[in-house]
């Protein structure tokens, strides 16, 4: 009896340590929630503050007679497919651009094996053979060409079958004239600032020497994509398996001026941003680009996926819904208390109150005040869930009765809220159940701004592997900023290093990101 006294003593106690721990933690999420809605409303108005501007820096690097309407956002795969297509005949060697890289040579690195004495026989080591190498490199504000001499050794007195050659130690991610910060460079010029290609190879020309391309730019802007995938991937996987089991989904659309035959006809394509909830510590967004809007092909990543998502009334969702039971759809209320605003402004004033739609608005404000006085309480996840299901349950009540209970003439706008309301209505409360859960999609529209500030400046992209290409990078650019990262710095660091460290430790909110940057 003393032992199971005992027992039960400890197990009291491991369960109020638990409590501890699950009060602690909660008070945790709310302020990691605090922290994230402030720094994305921060970049928001930054977005707004810099639209203007990105868009007038821009016109620095293009000519006067050139409008801003006729460049696209992304010409990588166009590009690609054009250099394909202009090789020689079969039999016949594709002529590659030469540039004599000697004649604006600013710097000379000399690479050599850390062995300078043979293993096996003791002997020095003499030079076996050097191979010359052209890179381009960018340093803040300035772009510089560098020689690179790859000498090999060998040992003098060892016989063929032994004598081995001793490198120099490489761990370069590209070859070729592409370094990391020419990479950098590019990216964060192209998808940050929106310079086009054209006018960004002319400036590179500019202050190099020599001629660099748009064709050269998309081909490194492709190199560059592919090696970052790995990143990607991850990114979209974690976004997946977040703590709070909640996304929120919005999507803008993006015109492609060059499709495939079989497409032509089709006007707009879809930019599709799912991202993570603030009550989250890896903050993430994924931008993922799609020809069209079917459900089929634009949320096929989330098919497996287990928790909530916010969005708006896209039919696509609810088939998404249909199809994996798992996941609970939560309709934005932004959207149906637009609706019933949009009429009651229009309202004189003596009709107003009396209205149907100031009723059902008025109820809608309701929930929107206790929501805020949540947040203003800064209460835990599980208290907002508790309260929302004491507090709400009768405005869901006289909400219902007004909508379901009414009957507003086919042809007015008060017809057309009512029967949103009513389309959304088994997925307007999923809110209640979980306090990760918000009322509105307000975190996705927010996160759809940069991308529409971006398609402001070029209003189409190349073609459909471009766009994908564009978004992939502009994933991965994003998520840094909404960590609070610096983007030349992140992508110099992660293209220098993505062969050397695993790929948990290069993501933009990995634990330790800013300190090895801060390091680099």
């Amino acid at each position: 009896m003393g032992n199971e006294a005992e027992l039960l003593k400890i197990i009291g106690q491991l369960k109020n340590e638990l409590k501890d721990l699950k009060d602690k933690n909660g008070k945790l999420e709310v302020e990691l929630y605090e922290t994230n809605k402030k720094l994305n409303e921060a970049l928001l108005a930054l977005a707004n503050y810099q639209e203007k501007e990105k868009i007038e820096r821009t016109r620095t690097f293009i000519p006067k007679g050139e409008k801003l309407n006729d460049i696209v956002i992304n010409e990588a795969e166009e590009i690609i497919k054009e250099k394909k297509s202009n090789k020689t005949n079969k039999g016949k060697k594709y002529n590659k651009n030469k540039f004599d890289y000697e004649k604006y040579v600013t710097e000379t690195r000399i690479l050599e094996p850390d062995e300078k004495v043979c293993p096996t026989c003791g002997s020095s080591l003499v030079k076996a053979s050097s191979k010359v190498r052209y890179v381009v490199e960018v340093i803040p504000s300035k772009i510089k060409v560098i020689k690179l001499i790859k000498n090999s050794y060998k040992c003098p007195n060892c016989n063929k079958e032994n004598n081995k050659i001793f490198y120099p130690l490489s761990s370069e991610t590209f070859g070729g004239i592409l370094t990391p910060s020419l990479s950098t460079y590019i990216l964060y010029h192209k998808y940050e600032l929106g310079i086009p290609f054209e006018h960004l190879a002319r400036h590179i020309t500019n202050s190099v020497g020599f001629e660099i391309n748009k064709q050269n730019l998309a081909n490194y802007t492709a190199k560059a994509s592919e090696t970052l995938s790995s990143i990607f991937d991850k990114m979209k996987n974690d976004l997946l398996n977040n703590n709070s089991k909640v996304i929120h989904s919005d999507e803008t659309t993006l015109v492609v001026s060059k499709k495939p035959e079989c497409d032509k006809v089709r006007k707009k394509s879809y930019v599709y941003v799912y991202t993570s909830s603030y009550y989250d510590k890896n903050q993430i967004r994924i931008y993922d680009f799609h020809e069209s809007r079917s459900i089929d092909k634009t949320t096929t990543w989330l098919k497996n996926y287990d928790g909530c998502v916010i969005c708006d009334n896209f039919d696509g969702y609810n088939k998404l819904k249909k199809e994996n039971d798992k996941i609970k759809l939560q309709k934005c209320w932004a959207h149906v208390r637009r609706r019933y605003a949009d009429i009651v402004k229009n309202l004189p004033a003596s009709k107003k109150k009396e209205s149907l739609a100031y009723q059902v608005l008025d109820e809608i404000s309701k929930l929107f005040e206790l929501e805020k006085k949540f947040r203003k309480e800064k209460l835990t996840p599980k208290e907002i869930a508790m309260n929302r299901q004491k507090d709400m349950p009768k405005i869901k009540d006289k909400i219902y009765d007004l909508v379901f209970n009414s009957n507003p003439h086919p042809t007015s706008k008060l017809f057309d809220a009512i029967n949103y309301t009513k389309d959304c209505w088994d997925d307007l409360f999923t809110f209640f159940e979980n306090g990760h859960i918000e009322m509105t999609n307000n975190t996705a529209e927010r996160a759809v701004k940069p991308f529409v500030v971006q398609r402001k400046v070029f209003q189409t992209s190349g073609s459909y592997a471009g766009a994908a290409i564009t978004t992939k990078l502009f994933s991965i650019i994003q998520t840094a900023i909404i960590n609070n990262i610096n983007v030349e710095k992140y992508l110099t660091y992660i293209f220098e290093n993505i062969n050397k460290e695993s790929i948990d430790n290069l993501l933009p909110y990995s634990k330790n990101i800013k300190e090895k940057i801060k390091a680099s």
